[in-house]
């Protein structure tokens, strides 16, 4: 498979974990269901891995890498986390689907890797598309600025942008170092172990659902966990799937392209919002659709 091919895919497990993840912290503990999704998907990973025969030995400069990765990545985690509670995934995915416009600006600065003329422009496309997804009707054309100063999950987003960015410059090390499905299997396992250890410190406990007296309230409690556990396994293969694809494609093609094309899962993640979620929509998310499809296009042409 093409890194093109390897990017949709990272883009549809991405839309879906979202989905998933935020119908599960609805009514529980988001850093809870965090450290359980990702400490699965990483299990996952490692089956998955050990079966492919793709592990190998964890050199000084591979640990020296995890603990640098892992910083930006559960403070990246934990702020998506936060948005999504907070938030409409309708909302969040457009304003995280800033993420490729960091992406290339760490790319440059960090990697040396200069995008072409085309692949340039696309990324643009991308950013005009993703801020055109931002705008709501009968508001200001300057809303999704706007929202930044004054919704919680806004600067949440943003702050996760920011974060995952940085840790992204970090996985193309990685993927050099032990290849692209063990590095993917280090982040999910590795960052689910680092929230779950913190999680006593939080005096987090496994959400328990509200209760009413009876045996109905007992039945109630048991369809929520039994729904939560669905959620959370489905987030968990998701996001194994989209973590593997990621590394793959990092490993063939410069990591702005590699994002940029995958920020698609800003338009998935949208429509999965307004279709299964009944999240509010508008004219301007069409068009924003349309620039961030036409942008990617030209960012896997100009690859």
């Amino acid at each position: 498979m093409s890194w093109v091919a390897f990017a949709f895919l990272s883009a549809l497990g991405n839309a879906s974990t979202s989905l998933a993840f935020k119908r599960a912290i609805k009514n529980s503990d988001a850093l809870v269901s965090t450290a359980a999704f990702r400490v699965l998907s990483g299990l996952m990973l490692v089956a998955f891995v050990t079966v492919m025969g793709a592990w190998h030995y964890p050199t000084p400069g591979y640990w020296r890498l995890v603990a640098a990765v892992l910083p930006f990545e559960v403070g990246g985690l934990v702020c998506m986390s936060l948005a999504l509670r907070s938030g409409d995934l309708s909302q969040v995915a457009p304003i995280s689907g800033l993420l490729p416009v960091f992406v290339s600006i760490a790319g440059a600065l960090f990697l040396h890797e200069m995008p072409t003329a085309l692949s340039a422009v696309g990324t643009v496309l991308v950013a005009a598309g993703v801020y055109c997804v931002g705008l709501q009707r009968a508001k200001s054309a300057f809303e999704p600025l706007l929202a930044l100063g004054r919704l919680p999950s806004a600067r949440y987003a943003v702050v996760s942008a920011v974060l995952w960015s940085l840790a992204t410059i970090v996985h193309k090390y990685g993927v050099a170092e032990v290849g692209p499905l063990m590095w993917a299997t280090t982040v999910a396992l590795g960052s689910g172990l680092v929230i779950a250890a913190a999680l006593p410190f939080t005096r987090r406990v496994v959400p328990v659902m509200a209760q009413t007296a009876g045996s109905s309230g007992g039945i109630a409690a048991f369809s929520h966990v039994r729904l939560w556990t669905g959620l959370v396994i489905f987030a968990a293969f998701s996001f194994a799937v989209q973590q593997a694809a990621l590394q793959l494609a990092l490993q063939k093609a410069q990591a702005g392209y590699v994002i940029a094309l995958s920020s698609t899962q800003t338009l998935l993640a949208t429509a999965l919002g307004l279709l299964l979620l009944g999240e509010p929509g508008g004219q301007a998310r069409i068009l924003g659709a349309l620039l961030v499809t036409c942008g990617a296009a030209l960012v896997a042409l100009g690859g």
